[in-house]
C-alpha cells in the first residue's frame, strides 16, 4: 500500500509541475483532476439480488479514495517507447506575436505554441534545484490565477500579479537592503531612494517595471500599463477594492468594468511573456 501512494504520489507531481509549466508558457491551460480526498465508501453491487441485499446490509464502510485502477495497471501503463502520432504537428508561431493572440480558450481553437517553446522547455529542466522551487511556485501562483479567473476574479488578478512579483524577487536577490530594526523594518540603506525625499526605500514597484521593461517591453505606453496593474493589484491587496461582481452580482457592464476586464486579460498575458522570455533568456 505504502509503494502504491509512493509512486501515485510522485506521479501526480510530476503532472503538477507539467501542466503548470505548459499552462503558464502557453495560451491554454492543462489540467487534471487533482484533488483526491479520502471518504468512507461502500462497494455497490452490479445486479441487486435478494440475495445481495441480505450481504449488502452486513457491510460496513471502509475508507477509500475516488480513482480508477484494476490488478497490474501500473504493469499497463509502463512506458517502454514512444508512441506514434497520426495526428498533424502542432503549430509553432512566432513568440513575439503568439502572446498577443485571443488568449480566452474555445472549442473551436485548435492547440499552438510558440516557436521558442523547446528552448524554453530545455532551459526550464536545466535549472538548478533552488531556482526551479522559485519558478514551480510561481507558476503555480500563475495557474491559481487561471483557475480563479471567472469565479474569483480579484484574487485571480491578485495571483497572476504575484506571479510576476515571485520573479522579480529572483532577478533582483542580490539587491541588498541594510535596516536599522529587523523588527519594524526600517530601512538604513538601500540601492533604491525616494525621488522627492531622497530616503531609502524598498522600491518594490520600480522593480517590478524595470524587470518587465527588460523581459516584456520598455515602450512608453508599456509603463503606463504596468503602473495600471501594479495599482490594481495593490488596491485588491490593501483596501476594501474587488473587481466587478467579486464580492455581489453587479449586472452593471460599463466602459470601466470593461477596461478592469480587459486589465486583467493584459495581465495574464504579461505574466505569459515574463516566464517565457525570462526562461528564453537563460539560453544567452
Amino acid at each position: 500500500m505504502n509503494q502504491t501512494v509512493a509512486e501515485l504520489t510522485a506521479q501526480t507531481n510530476k503532472l503538477i509541475q507539467l501542466t503548470n509549466l505548459i499552462s503558464t508558457i502557453s495560451n491554454y491551460r492543462i489540467f487534471f483532476y487533482r484533488h483526491i480526498e479520502m471518504m468512507w465508501t461502500v462497494p455497490v453491487p452490479e445486479e441487486i439480488t435478494e440475495e445481495v441485499k441480505k450481504e449488502f446490509n452486513k457491510i460496513s464502510s471502509s475508507t477509500s479514495m475516488p480513482s480508477f485502477t484494476y490488478e497490474n495497471i501500473s504493469k499497463d501503463m509502463f512506458i517502454t517507447e514512444f508512441s506514434n502520432p497520426d495526428f498533424p504537428k502542432i503549430e509553432l508561431l512566432n513568440q513575439r506575436s503568439y502572446y498577443f493572440y485571443e488568449p480566452l480558450e474555445s472549442k473551436k481553437k485548435s492547440i499552438n505554441f510558440p516557436n521558442t517553446i523547446d528552448i524554453i522547455f530545455e532551459n526550464y529542466f536545466n535549472l538548478d534545484n533552488k531556482e526551479l522551487k522559485i519558478i514551480n511556485s510561481a507558476m503555480h501562483q500563475f495557474c491559481n490565477g487561471l483557475d480563479l479567473f471567472k469565479t474569483m476574479k480579484s484574487l485571480s488578478f491578485f495571483s497572476i500579479v504575484s506571479s510576476i512579483e515571485t520573479l522579480v524577487n529572483l532577478e533582483f536577490k542580490n539587491e541588498k537592503i541594510e535596516f536599522e530594526c529587523n523588527d519594524c523594518k526600517t530601512i538604513k540603506t538601500s540601492k533604491r531612494h525616494c525621488q522627492k525625499c531622497g530616503r531609502p526605500i524598498w522600491g518594490i514597484a520600480a522593480k517590478f517595471r524595470e524587470f518587465l521593461f527588460k523581459y516584456v517591453s520598455d515602450k512608453k505606453e508599456a509603463k503606463k500599463l504596468y503602473n495600471q496593474i501594479y495599482t490594481i493589484r495593490s488596491r485588491i491587496t490593501h483596501t476594501e477594492y474587488l473587481l466587478n461582481g467579486d464580492n455581489f452580482s453587479d449586472w452593471e457592464f460599463n466602459n470601466k468594468t470593461e477596461e478592469i476586464s480587459m486589465l486583467h486579460l493584459k495581465a495574464m498575458q504579461i505574466a505569459r511573456r515574463s516566464f517565457a522570455n525570462w526562461l528564453f533568456s537563460k539560453s544567452e
